[in-house]
């Protein structure tokens, strides 16, 4: 699934809209002109935070103020509420109660998987500070305090020292493995929300967004396998994996997309 950066949301979509492209309307300007006064400035101002999610109807009108068809917005839209309602059930099973802008964010997850892509594939070391700025280019688009930047830094360095994936040596760094076991509820809380927003971003890419170059491949394969082989089909389900995605792995560039591959194999 290929991914940029951390998908935007629908409320990044409302507040780029307002806010970026030489505009920077007031919330009440764009409320009442742009939206057609079809909500409160306070009620645009939640949205784009991520406290409530929009209507469709206004999502329609949002597309046709920038002069684009309205599914692709839709879709942002519809995936959001997916990955919001999978969080709910995701926090009783963690045992915490979600709220909308957690369910938007995603960082800890998505911030590892881009911290991982940014070493340099053959274990070549890279300055420290080229390293951080690049996994941490998603963070322009969140509206994050200068702290809250640098306390989720610290959470993705100590995580991947901890399970021996990057070596820091003074003012260098480099990469020591790629795949990350989950430990604990804080890692398994944070990749289950990444599966839950790769699964929603595949799904309504394919259903809805057919027509759509999105970079998403999604493919459902069945069969037959005998109880005591299982084990195996899954080892080498993971060795077909891990070969592919070695094999194609490039170095960051402008040439590149930042891909997340979700692999799902489960009985009825």
């Amino acid at each position: 699934m290929a991914d940029g950066s951390q998908p935007k949301t629908i409320g990044d979509l409302f507040y780029e809209t307002r806010v970026l492209h030489g505009r920077r309307w007031s919330l009440r300007r764009f409320a009442t002109e742009a939206l057609d006064g079809r909500i409160e400035p306070v009620m645009l101002s939640y949205i784009e935070k991520g406290e409530r999610f929009p209507s469709e109807d206004l999502v329609r009108q949002l597309a046709a103020f920038r002069r684009e068809e309205p599914q692709p917005l839709l879709a942002v839209l519809w995936r959001d509420r997916i990955r919001y309602a999978i969080r709910r059930e995701l926090g009783r099973a963690f045992q915490i109660q979600p709220s909308v802008v957690e369910v938007t964010d995603g960082s800890l997850a998505i911030r590892l998987s881009r911290a991982m892509a940014a070493l340099p594939d053959d274990g070549a070391w890279i300055a420290y500070e080229r390293w951080r700025k690049e996994f941490r280019r998603e963070g322009k688009q969140r509206r994050r305090s200068a702290a809250d930047e640098a306390e989720l830094d610290t959470r993705v360095e100590e995580t991947l020292r901890r399970h021996g994936l990057v070596e820091v040596r003074g003012d260098r760094v480099r990469r020591k493995g790629r795949h990350l076991q989950a430990e604990g509820t804080e890692e398994r809380r944070a990749v289950a929300m990444q599966y839950a927003g790769l699964f929603a971003k595949g799904l309504i890419d394919r259903v809805a967004l057919r027509d759509v170059d999105t970079g998403t491949y999604l493919r459902n394969h069945y069969l037959n396998v005998e109880r005591a082989r299982i084990p195996e089909f899954h080892a080498a389900l993971d060795t077909a994996l891990r070969e592919v995605t070695e094999r194609f792995a490039a170095t960051r560039s402008r040439d590149t997309e930042f891909m997340n591959v979700l692999a799902t194999a489960t009985t009825e």
